[in-house]
């Protein structure tokens, strides 16, 4: 892949630089491909646009590279659909967090009520297997006895 910077400007409102590069390849490169070529963090990096000649394996491109991820969380503008999806997802996984918390919170509180029938179980286990043995004892008297 061939790349030549046609253009670059620096643009300090908005701290960011604007590039225009010019790729030659047989193949439409990825905007990975693109990032890679220029040698710019892949996290600053925007790819705007890739133009092509249909025929010529010659691409135009327009890139943005942000001085910081502070300019491009601030400066970067995100369309209307991709805004309502990141939230729309933001809220489901919210919920499938409050979700999770509450089966978490409803299998401690059957966990606990398990536990406590258990304890209570042996309680009263205890004072019948003593009834038991003093059954036995004043069978074992009365056959003595006898």
């Amino acid at each position: 892949m061939k790349t030549e910077i046609i253009s670059e400007e620096k643009n300090p409102f908005l701290e960011r630089t604007e590039l225009t590069v010019k790729i030659t390849e047989e193949v439409a490169p990825t905007k990975e491909e693109l990032i890679q070529s220029i040698g710019k963090d892949s996290e600053l990096t925007i790819v705007r646009r890739i133009n092509s000649n249909f025929g010529s394996g010659e691409f135009s491109v327009d890139l943005v590279v942000y001085d910081n991820l502070e300019a491009k969380d601030k400066y970067m503008t995100i369309p209307k659909k991709v805004r309502e999806k990141m939230e729309a997802e933001k809220k489901a996984a919210e919920e499938a967090k409050k979700k999770e918390e509450a089966d978490k919170k409803a299998e401690e509180a059957k966990a606990a009520e398990e536990a406590k029938a258990a304890e209570e179980a042996a309680k009263t286990e205890e004072p019948v297997a003593e009834v038991a043995k003093e059954e036995t004892t004043e069978d074992n008297k009365t056959e003595a006895a006898e």
